[in-house]
Order: C-alpha cells, then structure tokens, then sequence
C-alpha cells in the first residue's frame, strides 16, 4: 500500500528525505544524467520565480516514509502547461501501479489547473536512434 503526497520544498525532515529517495531512485534508473540535473531539484522546488516553472516533487511513499517512486511536475502559469521532467520507480521491484497512479495524479493536477496540455518526452525505443541494447530494452518497458 502506498499514498501519493506532493512535496512543495525542503523545509522539513520528511521532505528532504523524500527528496533524497526520489534522488536515489532518479539515479539509479538514469544514470547517464548528469548528476548536477539531481542536485537542481530541491532548489528548483524553493525558487520557482529563478527557474521560471513552479515545480513539485509527488512521491508515492508506504506508511513508513519508504519512497517507492516518484515525478517531478513542472507548471509554466505564464504559458498554462504543465511538463512532467521525471517519473520513476524504484528498480527490481515487480509491477505494482505505483507509476500509473503517478501519472494519473499528474493528468488530475494538470486538469485542475486548467492547463493546455501535460507534456513530456520519452527516450526511443526505436533501435536506429538508441544503440545500447539495454537502455533500448528499458525504454521499450517504460513505453508499455
């Protein structure tokens, strides 16, 4: 059982945990990111006037505070669309839903604020634009 809980900054102890799970998770699942891009989000969720977006972190956490995915939503209010940077979960665990209840809980907010459109890009799965064979293979597992 998990509960869906969006993270607005990193005030709280609770919160910087979070932050440091869903770090942990986006790490793991991206490693070819740079890792400067994970140590922008708590920033990016304290100053959104800087980063021109109003950013919040939503993390799908078990009673006990335990990070089992997470996605990292933008909102431009200026342009009125809301751009999903990052969704993940955490990796070797079986299905479970925990990333379609993230999306659905993004479509929600996105509706909510009257939004033009939830954007978002997704690496290919197309073998001629992505050549490692096991980043093609996940890639294909997150377009299902």
């Amino acid at each position: 059982m998990f509960r869906i809980r969006r993270i607005l900054n990193d005030r709280s102890e609770a919160d910087r945990s979070a932050i440091q799970q869903s770090r942990e998770i986006l790490e793991s699942q991206f490693p070819d990111i740079d890792k400067a891009k994970f140590d922008l989000i708590p920033h990016q969720l304290r100053d959104s006037l800087k980063y021109k977006l109003q950013t919040s972190l939503y993390v799908a956490e078990t009673r006990t505070g335990t990070v089992q995915g997470f996605a990292l939503l933008m909102y431009a209010p200026d342009l009125n669309f809301t751009y999903l940077d990052f969704i993940a979960t955490k990796r070797n665990t079986s299905p479970t839903g925990i990333g379609s209840a993230l999306y659905q809980r993004l479509r929600e907010e996105s509706q909510h604020l009257g939004v033009k459109g939830l954007f978002f890009e997704c690496l290919p799965d197309d073998p001629k634009l992505c050549r490692d064979k096991n980043l093609l293979e996940q890639n294909k597992a997150r377009l299902k």
